[in-house]
């Protein structure tokens, strides 16, 4: 097989005295769907992170996309439509990545509202969303039952059913989409690498950089930076000489991964015992269960023993098992900081906190060319997109607006064309349907390696559900430079099978072969 080009590689050729309209400085959400905008718009743009797109709260989240249902209790009902537009904006361009998916929420005496205050509360939802989903329900206590047989309804007086919707495959994929989306505009992105100096003159930014891999040392030259480090927007901010008006606070979230607790596809809600939503979510054959909501003062944490014990205290509570889950159910966990941003004189104090989450800011400082995000979240990224590039409009750089939608999936005749051409190539339909989902326009040229071998068509066997022609494909684009890009990133390997079998799976030691990050 001839060696793919490296990819990487030659971005860090052209970030080496290269000189752009704007740095992006982030590969999270908020960093890719800016690089992303920006070079839809016309713009020369780089995107530098510092360890691997996605790797830091866009892959620890609830992978839902959704309009805020519970911020409704803050009647705050401008915030809940505007996530609802935002959410129907993404699901309506990623149609095939976003899944409207059904929430059962179970109430019991310890909810704070009764069963038919939440059904106004679904109905109201609904209307701000524009009723782009299927109808919320009302459900009694033997609906439920019924329903869902996991759920103990000995305590239950009744719930609700509505919709959202549900990344099918996982956070850190779609941020890394966008991402690789960008380069097709010409955008130039590279993961592992660190900036360690910036300094700014007549003509905009030198910033100094650093690949972590080989700790080469380079720089580049940039009329603007967009300060899109999540939690670490201050660090560039010291880096850059600017501060922001709006000042970050940090929520702790944790997920535990276990088996299966309910095979509905339905998402379960239900209250904790300090009143606080936690859900069950599915992730393919297994079960998600949080999140928490834990006020940290570092962005750096980790799931601590009394995290877990929480969790699944609260769990056993409200599901009908035939035995209780424990520890030893947990087959993996997911923890981040929600980057939270107050504004000048607000306090993140008492019942406020959680309304801080969805809100976001974009800052410019216009005197230095620096665009700060702060706080933010993935149902909103797009309107991020938008507010930058309206940022580095008023800094004075010139944007023209894009001959096409500047997000979303290939239209319906590239998509007609896949199918065409996978349907003659004898490919199962829904293999095809994964691949697309997944690569895109790149599946085109999984399709070219299985004309050439049509055994690269079937799916790899062991562990991984994926065909070697995608994992090829992977290899080709996807800047992938060590196992846990893969197995944790890229697919969810490492989140729904355990360490040990995926080290003892032959498959899963050959696809990280082929990808060349065999450890």
């Amino acid at each position: 097989m001839e060696r793919p080009p490296d990819r990487r590689a030659e971005a860090l050729d052209a970030l080496d005295g290269g000189t752009f309209d704007a740095l992006v400085v982030g590969g999270g959400i908020n960093g890719a769907v800016s690089a992303l905008a920006l070079s839809a718009h016309g713009l020369r743009v780089a995107l530098v992170e510092r360890y691997d797109f996605g790797s830091g709260t866009s892959q620890e989240s609830s992978c839902m996309v959704w309009g805020g249902f519970k911020y409704l209790e803050s009647r705050d009902l401008r915030l809940v439509a505007g996530l609802c537009d935002s959410r129907n904006r993404l699901a309506r361009a990623f149609p095939t990545r976003l899944a409207e998916t059904r929430f059962l929420a179970a109430l019991d005496h310890g909810a704070p509202f009764p069963p038919w205050f939440a059904s106004l509360g679904a109905v109201t939802y609904w209307g701000l969303g524009r009723m782009a989903t299927q109808p919320p329900r009302h459900r009694p206590t033997a609906s439920i039952e019924r329903l869902e047989p996991s759920v103990d309804t000995s305590m239950v007086r009744g719930g609700i059913e509505y919709s959202d919707y549900l990344l099918v495959d996982n956070d850190a994929r779609f941020v890394s989409e966008m991402a690789l989306q960008a380069v097709r505009h010409g955008a130039v992105i590279a993961n592992r690498v660190d900036v360690v100096a910036a300094e700014t003159g007549v003509g905009g930014w030198r910033v100094n950089l650093r690949d972590v891999l080989t700790e080469r040392f380079f720089h580049c030259s940039a009329t603007l930076v967009v300060n899109a480090a999540g939690p670490y927007v201050p660090d560039v901010g010291h880096l850059t000489g600017t501060a922001t008006n709006h000042r970050l606070v940090f929520s702790k979230g944790i997920h535990l991964v276990v088996p299966r607790i309910t095979d509905s596809g339905r998402i379960l809600a239900f209250f904790d015992d300090d009143e606080r939503l936690f859900y069950v979510l599915p992730m393919g054959e297994r079960s998600v269960v949080g999140t928490t909501d834990t006020p940290v003062e570092d962005p750096d944490v980790s799931v601590t023993g009394e995290d877990r014990s929480f969790l699944l205290e609260q769990i056993n509570a409200r599901i009908d098992l035939p035995r209780p889950l424990t520890a030893a159910d947990v087959i993996a966990d997911r923890c981040g900081v929600r980057s939270l941003a107050v504004a000048p004189g607000g306090s993140a104090e008492g019942r406020d906190w959680t309304e801080l989450s969805r809100r976001h800011a974009v800052e410019v400082d216009q005197t230095l060319g620096v665009v700060s995000i702060l706080g933010g979240k993935l149902s909103d990224c797009l309107n991020v997109g938008d507010e930058v590039v309206e940022a580095v409009m008023s800094c004075g750089l010139e944007a023209r607006a894009p001959v096409a939608r500047w997000y979303g999936e290939p239209g319906r005749t590239a998509r007609r064309r896949f199918n065409e051409r996978a349907s003659g190539l004898g490919l199962n339909q829904r293999v095809a349907d994964d691949l697309w989902r997944r690569q895109g326009m790149r599946a085109f040229s999984a399709l070219d390696l299985i004309d050439e071998d049509r055994t690269l068509g079937e799916p790899m066997g062991g562990l991984v559900p994926l065909t070697e022609a995608e994992v090829r494909v992977m290899a080709d684009h996807e800047r992938i430079l060590e196992p846990e890009d893969f197995l944790r990133r890229r697919t969810m390997l490492s989140q729904v099978e355990r360490d040990e079998e995926l080290s003892g799976d032959e498959v899963v030691q050959r696809a990280l072969g082929i990808l060349g990050v065999s450890g």
